[in-house]
Parts: structure tokens; C-alpha cells; sequence
């Protein structure tokens, strides 16, 4: 995957009973109004698209923009998000991601652009993306420290997406003092084993459990 970072995801296949957003009705509320742009219909940024980026459209890409710059570390010996193109990352996983999981990320999105939301929880009158920085932060605060749990679930739903696709890229590592994966930890090349449903063979490191001889007591 070269410099993508490698991570567990919930497969694709059958969407989930409930998504990991929704907390009961109000959660399902809440996102709702984050998919109902009619409910205020001012508009916010739109981000033009990368090539390669097709998971996300211009104005979902414009939020992702904003997120990368407030939660992406900057300075010092941090690579810059623009260089290694953590917007593009991001879209990166969400092609990768189970399809209720990314509807529910992308509903997300918008309720932080969506005005309506923005006014009713902070007073602001202006999409996320059209925020000074400072104002981006403080909204970005007040999820996190939200008395509502969808708020704070989404503030950590989006932070850990962003940071997985900036620090996915090796070329952080030196930034945090991380030197790599230790050399025999992993070898692309080893050997893997081709015998299908036959069991391996014994060999050194191997785990066998055998039951006590009959007559014994712990």
C-alpha cells in the first residue's frame, strides 16, 4: 500500500442494524439534519477535487479540507498536509469503508457545514468551511466536550479518520521519532503457506495444545 496506512475496517457486505453514529433517536435526528441542506439552504465551500478523489464530492471534500488543517499538526519538523495530501487520504478510506459506515461519515460532513445545525448548537450563522480558523476550533471544541453523545462520538469519528490518513503516511514517522517497522518483523517476501485446508506442520514457535494424560489432577 506504500505510503497509505494499513487498518482495520469493518468489512464490506450486509450494512449494520445500527450504525455506530446513530444513539437512539435523537443521534438519528441529528443526522438527519445533517443531510437536509433545504432545512437552511446556505451554501458553503466547495473544494475543487483532486484527481483520484471519487468518494467524495466538492462540497463534503470542502469540510474534509477544513478538518485536515484544525486537526493535522503543523510546524516544526511535521510534514505539511498539501505535500503529502492528506485530503485525498481521507477519500482514500472512504472508498475502503462499509457502505452504512460511509453514508453515516458522510451525513456527518454536512452537519458540520449545514447551517441550520451550526446555529442551533452554536449561534453561527456560516457554513463550517466558511469559518475564521479560530471559530472552526471553537466549534470543533464544543463537540468534543458536547454533554451529547453523538456529538462527541462524531468529533472522535472524524478526528480519528484525518489523523489515521496523515499519520498513515510514512513520511511522519521521523516527525514523532518513529523509525519503522524493526528489520524480521516484516517480510513481505516470507514464505506463506500454500497447503489450503491441510494443517501446518509443527514447526519452531508453534503453539500445539494437547490434553493432560488421563489420571492426572491439576
Amino acid at each position: 500500500m506504500g505510503d497509505r496506512m494499513k487498518m482495520y475496517l469493518p468489512p464490506k457486505g450486509e450494512p449494520s442494524r445500527r450504525g455506530f453514529l446513530k444513539k437512539g433517536i435523537f443521534g438519528g435526528l441529528v443526522l438527519a439534519l445533517g443531510g437536509g441542506g433545504w432545512l437552511f439552504t446556505r451554501k458553503g465551500n466547495e473544494v475543487p477535487l483532486p484527481a483520484g478523489v471519487s468518494n467524495l464530492n466538492a462540497a463534503e471534500y470542502a469540510v474534509v479540507n477544513a478538518l485536515v488543517a484544525r486537526f493535522a499538526p503543523s510546524g516544526g519538523t511535521f510534514p505539511t498536509t498539501e505535500a503529502l495530501g492528506t485530503g485525498a487520504a481521507v477519500d482514500r478510506i472512504f472508498g475502503l469503508l462499509e457502505e452504512t459506515t460511509r453514508a453515516e461519515l458522510k451525513q456527518l460532513l454536512m452537519l458540520f457545514e449545514n447551517a441550520l445545525p451550526n446555529f442551533l448548537f452554536g449561534g453561527r450563522t456560516k457554513p463550517f468551511s466558511q469559518l475564521s480558523a479560530t471559530e472552526q476550533e471553537d466549534v470543533l471544541g464544543e463537540w468534543r466536550d458536547s454533554s451529547l453523545i453523538v456529538r462527541r462520538t462524531g468529533y472522535n469519528a472524524l478526528r480519528g479518520l484525518v489523523l489515521a490518513a496523515y499519520y498513515g503516511n510514512k513520511q511522519t514517522w521521523a516527525a514523532v521519532g518513529y523509525g519503522g517497522p524493526l528489520p524480521g518483523i516484516h517480510d513481505p517476501n516470507a514464505p506463506q503457506w500454500k497447503g489450503g485446508d491441510e494443517p501446518r506442520p509443527i514447526g519452531n514457535g508453534t503453539f500445539l495444545e494437547t490434553e493432560e494424560p488421563k489420571g492426572t489432577t491439576p
